[in-house]
């Protein structure tokens, strides 16, 4: 019994790392030492059949214990087990990494047709050149076989001359089929039998049900298909799709996506909010009620009702209380602060009349010079009773008396608000260079040649501030067509460089 408990421990042992190839086949001597193969037969007794004798569980071997089989080809990457195509999952199970929810990229090429599998000759998406109604698309993915496909109300309906109809057809039931050859790629099939429409769809509603994984990662999801026509016949064209994972699967997810990476960039320091308190090794406060230079009425506190972490996401909160008001200023100051990058701040924004929400930066010279001369970054700003616009802006001078500032504003389709959906605030800071976008659309960029005379602040390290402003010289007062509480929820902070 003693020399079985030996052996078994050492059979476990060595199967921890039989993933790695180290080149060398113990049978092969002969020696009558105990090799990996011996090992994997005597585990067969127990269900666990390595078939093909290779040293690891693969889509070809007998597995009854996935937990037992499990091993991944890179061991930082979560996975059940993969496929024979490397796609993490394995036979008829739903895999790890296509759990969760995933929307369109806003990347060039993110839906591209052709007459093949894998074609972009008839047509290739430019860089955010989809519409709004396919960008705010979610598909995710559940563990128990079903598809809940959030087409926030409309698609883009190819079979109406790609006009924009209303629609809705979830949850929708799915097979995951893997792989079982070498070089061949698992795939989705989506069931038309068990949904609200006839023909369900990921992506455009004139793909089809099949729809083959090329790549999944962390981040990344590409499928091909081929297309369909309004009765879910096949047609003679073919579909590859990009989406991108959306990082919080709890809360509202409606909205605008929060790219995870940039292609020759790294994700330097991010807030995800994913605790249950403001992290106070990034954030602290300003408080007070002082007027903040913009005779502004609400006073700024620490508080729980002012600003609270839950669900992946930060809210700041305006009230009235009695004749006055609070609210919160968060910032990084003396904390984190940065020298360029691509930064992304997603978020949903409050409004109504004298509500002013802002996302914005400061340079850490403000502690030694004071401001303007320290630079102002506004990567968002919005005066509420103009619920639809937001503005960029840079403001900058060596004095208040030479005050310099310059901006633009863009604002959402079809009277759209920012406070019913999700979007993307971000600035692409380099040396010299300052460009602003809202979802991925560029808006204004300012240069070093543009300051009018006076020094360019933008080359020298900034930190972040977001807040809820009540009133002030430029939003001007609550009436009473302003509600309260307002809130300004804060999905994500990102910096990449």
């Amino acid at each position: 019994m003693r020399i079985l408990t030996t052996f078994l421990s050492l059979a476990f042992a060595v199967v921890s790392f039989s993933q790695s190839d180290c080149g060398w086949q113990p049978d092969s001597d002969e020696n009558n030492f105990i090799s990996v193969t011996d090992i994997l037969a005597i585990l067969a007794v127990f269900g666990q059949a390595d078939v093909d004798q290779d040293g690891i569980w693969d889509a070809s071997d007998v597995c009854i214990d996935p937990e037992a089989c499990n091993y991944a080809a890179d061991p930082s990457v979560p996975c059940e087990f993969l496929d024979a195509a490397g796609i993490c999952g394995g036979s008829n199970d739903i895999p790890a990494l296509l759990i969760g929810s995933w929307a369109l990229s806003t990347a060039a090429g993110a839906v591209e047709v052709g007459p093949s599998p894998g074609s972009n000759e008839w047509y290739s998406s430019g860089s955010n050149g989809l519409q709004s109604a396919q960008y705010d698309d979610i598909y995710t993915f559940q563990t128990n076989g079903s598809l809940i496909a959030d087409y926030n109300g409309s698609i883009i309906d190819a079979f109406a001359d790609y006009s924009e109809q209303g629609f809705s057809c979830t949850p929708i039931d799915f097979d995951f089929n893997a792989s079982d050859t070498s070089g061949d790629a698992s795939t989705i099939e989506l069931s038309a039998a068990s949904t609200s429409c006839s023909c369900p769809f990921i992506g455009t509603n004139d793909a089809g049900l099949i729809y083959t994984i090329t790549t999944l990662t962390s981040n990344t999801l590409q499928l091909q298909a081929q297309g369909d026509d309004s009765n879910c016949n096949e047609a003679d064209l073919y579909f590859t799709f990009t989406f991108v994972r959306l990082n919080n699967e709890s809360g509202d997810g409606t909205g605008y996506p929060a790219p995870e990476s940039y292609p020759g960039m790294t994700l330097v320091w991010s807030d995800e909010f994913d605790g249950s308190a403001v992290n106070t090794e990034n954030w602290t406060y300003d408080l007070g009620a002082s007027g903040w230079g913009n005779n502004e009425w609400q006073n700024y506190t620490n508080s729980v009702s002012n600003s609270d972490v839950s669900n992946g996401f930060l809210t700041i909160t305006a009230r009235q209380e009695g004749s006055s008001y609070t609210s919160a200023r968060l910032k990084t100051q003396g904390l984190q602060d940065f020298q360029y990058g691509r930064i992304d701040i997603r978020a949903k924004l409050p409004e109504g009349q004298g509500i002013w929400p802002a996302l914005w930066m400061l340079g850490i010279s403000i502690a030694d010079g004071g401001w303007p001369q320290c630079g102002e970054i506004d990567i968002m700003e919005m005066v509420g009773h103009e619920p639809g616009t937001v503005h960029g802006t840079a403001h900058w001078g060596s004095s208040w008396n030479v005050h310099q500032y310059n901006g633009s504003s863009i604002g959402l389709p079809n009277g759209e608000h920012f406070s019913e959906a999700f979007h993307l605030f971000s600035v692409d800071w380099q040396e010299d260079q300052i460009t602003w976008y809202m979802d991925d659309q560029e808006y204004y960029s300012i240069t070093s040649s543009q300051m009018n005379g006076q020094p360019y602040p933008f080359n020298d390290s900034f930190f972040f501030i977001m807040n809820i402003a009540v009133g002030g010289n430029w939003p001007g007062y609550p009436d009473a067509s302003t509600s309260f509480p307002q809130e300004m929820i804060v999905d994500c902070v990102r910096v990449f460089q």
